[in-house]
């Protein structure tokens, strides 16, 4: 029975942040944050080596989940400033998606953000239809990618503080 709460509340955050970051929300964070609090302010669960690895967890997927954004977009010769706004438009995509459903509607207004800012971007600078679907295709599938990255390193986080509160 010696700390329940702390467990109970641990295996609360264990469930819902990854599923937080699934939605582009800062679940990873607050896995993170919660490891350490714990780790800090109850003895037992210190364990320096496993916060170690939680921060290299949670560096790896923030990295995955610009580089791919970002350079996933570039590769298909857009220019940068095509890329930072395609960011903005995924980015306020998930922002609306939020407003009209929450939680799911983040991450499918992400996608379909990104896709909608990409191909009005192509078009508006006279590229052709296909040009402009095939930038649009190309920037959905690399959102979508960077979130389930961050996602996976979620669950790898979750298993980490599931280990450091259980184990």
């Amino acid at each position: 029975m010696e700390y329940i709460l702390q467990k109970i509340f641990a295996l609360f955050v264990i469930v819902l942040g990854p599923f937080l970051a699934l939605f582009d929300l800062p679940g990873n964070t607050i896995v993170l944050l919660t490891a350490i609090g714990l780790g800090i302010y109850y003895d037992p669960f210190w364990q320096p080596e496993l916060f170690c690895l939680m921060l290299i967890i949670y560096a790896l997927g923030e990295m995955w989940e610009f580089i791919i954004s970002l350079f996933g977009i570039r590769k298909e010769k857009a220019s940068w400033f095509a890329c930072f706004v395609i960011g903005i438009g995924g980015f306020c995509g998930a922002v609306c998606g939020t407003m009209v459903l929450p939680v799911l509607g983040s991450f499918i207004g992400g996608v379909i953000g990104a896709f909608i800012t990409a191909f009005c971007y192509e078009y508006i600078n006279g590229k052709s239809n296909d040009d402009a679907l095939h930038l649009a295709w190309a920037s959905a599938k690399m959102r979508f990618l960077a979130i389930l990255g961050k996602f996976c390193a979620g669950i790898a986080l979750g298993c980490c503080l599931f280990k450091l509160v259980f184990l």
